[in-house]
């Protein structure tokens, strides 16, 4: 499998273009040591998914599509199932698909996929381009999805990465709604930010379970490991309202993924509630949203 990597003098990452444009490895140099930043990837493995990778882009749309259907312009949709063990149709087409290197420097790559809609998965065609950057310090990753049809598309984004995960490590984001928890059977509705649930101010995650998807998001969060002495601050553009913290019983990561939409977006777009982050655009008309990953220590 084919791993381009870039770095500097402060940051190295694999990605790999035949797996979602997913990244294998986040590294930063502290005191001349190599330190993982996201969780590391065994590219020998095999039948390697893209989950199991160290981060991936989540599009044309973020988190699921309850029952594998939705209604948009009073038509049925239907979106087949795309990931072993999981009801739903999740996270869109991107991570499952071959992307095509169009510019490589030593510090940035440009990678483009097309998805028809006569295919399996997401019932619209679509074109997208995601660019990751190194400068100094900082990942900047830039995604963008363009609609090549005369009709317009529902559409989002996000980016799914998985954090290293330690016994001290502190979270800091904003959020003022709950859109989803897995392990809670409410759907329909945003309800307020439960106070055990809120990170605003910063506070550990220790060994919290989380699959909850966040609304309110102000595009700003930061990931502190006091032992180690290294934060990662995250910023969006201003379309990345949400957020969704997914931190499973006994393992070694936790994901913290800013998206455009909720999950299950399109159903209750669908259903007249607002706020969902679903954006329709037009005929040769592209949504795009910029992520900045900026490490320090």
């Amino acid at each position: 499998m084919q791993e381009i990597i870039l770095s500097n003098k402060k940051v190295r990452l694999g990605i790999l273009p035949e797996l979602g444009a997913s990244l294998s490895f986040l590294t930063y140099q502290k005191n001349g040591d190599w330190i993982d930043i996201l969780r590391p990837t065994d590219i020998r493995k095999d039948k390697l998914d893209s989950n199991q990778t160290a981060l991936f882009p989540m599009l044309p749309y973020c988190g699921r599509i309850r029952g594998g259907s939705f209604t948009y312009w009073g038509i049925l949709r239907k979106v087949s199932k795309n990931q072993n063990g999981i009801s739903d149709p999740i996270h869109g087409d991107g991570w499952k698909s071959i992307w095509t290197v169009q510019k490589q420097t030593d510090d940035s790559l440009t990678l483009t996929m097309t998805h028809d809609k006569k295919d399996s998965g997401f019932p619209f065609s679509f074109g997208a381009e995601i660019t990751y950057t190194l400068n100094e310090g900082n990942l900047d990753i830039q995604l963008s999805v363009r609609n090549p049809s005369p009709l317009p598309m529902p559409c989002g984004l996000g980016i799914h990465p998985f954090f290293v995960k330690t016994k001290d490590v502190e979270l800091n984001f904003k959020s003022q709604v709950v859109w989803s928890n897995e392990s809670d059977p409410i759907f329909d509705e945003p309800y307020t930010t439960p106070a055990a649930w809120s990170f605003d101010g910063g506070k550990p995650l220790n060994n919290a379970v989380f699959d909850t998807c966040f609304g309110g998001f102000e595009e700003q969060a930061r990931i502190s490991y006091p032992a180690r002495d290294i934060s990662v601050d995250i910023t969006t553009s201003d379309i990345f309202h949400h957020v969704v913290l997914f931190a499973p019983k006994g393992k070694n990561f936790f994901c913290l993924e800013p998206s455009s939409n909720a999950s299950n977006a399109f159903n209750l777009a669908a259903d007249g509630v607002i706020g969902t982050g679903i954006r329709s655009i037009g005929p040769n008309q592209s949504l795009t949203g910029n992520i900045t990953l900026k490490i320090q220590g």
